[in-house]
């Protein structure tokens, strides 16, 4: 009889236990996905003129925090930024997409009240290099930019003369983002892409795909802002972010800064979540970025 009981007993703990784990883990769940962190970081350099902010956004993925993402508003206005850069993914490249007018519609508030980049990133290529797939989002996609008078940097690049800064929007091929196994950039591709990196000025490289940091840094970017990966959706403490999109388990690259020669890579965890809702020990993130001159 005694034993009896204390196997109930045990099987009721184990139950108590498993019930709490569960909750525990659809908090958290709860808690990650619903809120966002600011994230700052300090770059000092002497090829800049004046000391700038920068803010930066990646993965939204036409997630909204609170009513026009006005509460993404109000922490983007603290930070009274010289510029706001995307670091792009702002939209969701799939067919059934909801909320992409609203997306861009919410970037063009942000451009009306600060200097604006645009950066691309996979999902956004997907609508630039793939025109025949996603006719329904892609029209949406392309009316809004119209209407709102937005435009993305396309292997592009802008200047802010009075900083002696550029940017430089990278759109890689769809080959770069391939899954499983990492497909290498090199340099010289990035120079045929967007031109050769300008060594007098501060080079601020928007590259989406962090695993290519190699060939960001060869190419000369003094700054590489980059996303997709959100951070390795599960963060494992002490080992990192576990999956990456391109399936690959504990990532290099998960979130935060790293360095290669005179390139230093600020990676955003996202500020978004797309498919796989998921985030655990890895809260969404904005950047707030200080430049500074010495």
């Amino acid at each position: 009889m005694r034993k009896g009981r204390v196997r109930k007993m045990n099987w009721y703990l184990a139950a108590g236990i498993l019930l709490l784990a569960a909750v525990t883990v659809v908090w958290m769940l709860h808690r990650e996905n619903r809120r966002f962190k600011v994230t700052e970081y300090t770059i000092e350099t002497g090829k800049i003129t004046k000391n700038i902010t920068v803010a930066v956004l990646a993965d939204l993925h036409n997630y909204k925090y609170g009513t026009d993402n006005e509460e993404l508003m109000r922490e983007i206005r603290k930070m009274r930024p010289d510029v706001v850069i995307s670091a792009g993914d702002m939209i969701e490249g799939a067919e059934n997409a909801k909320g992409t007018g609203e997306t861009l519609r919410f970037l063009s508030r942000l451009s009306k009240e600060f200097p604006f980049y645009y950066g691309m990133g996979n999902h956004e290529r997907k609508f630039v290099q793939e025109p025949d797939k996603y006719q329904k989002v892609r029209e949406e996609f392309f009316n809004a930019l119209e209407e709102t008078g937005l435009s993305m940097m396309d292997n592009e690049t802008c200047e802010i003369p009075d900083a002696n800064i550029k940017i430089t929007g990278l759109n890689l091929e769809k080959k770069y983002f391939r899954k499983v196994k990492l497909y290498p950039a090199s340099a010289a591709h990035i120079d045929r892409l967007v031109g050769k990196s300008d060594r007098d000025r501060f080079h601020i490289l928007i590259a989406h795909n962090p695993d290519q940091m190699e060939a960001y840094a060869g190419w000369g970017a003094d700054l590489v802002l980059s996303g997709h990966v959100h951070g390795g959706m599960i963060v494992i403490p002490g080992i990192g972010g576990l999956i990456s999109p391109q399936l690959t388990l504990f990532p290099k690259y998960d979130g935060g800064e790293y360095r290669m020669g005179n390139t230093t890579m600020i990676l955003s965890r996202g500020i978004g979540n797309h498919t796989v809702h998921v985030r655990i020990f890895n809260r969404a993130e904005l950047l707030c970025i200080h430049l500074k001159k010495i």
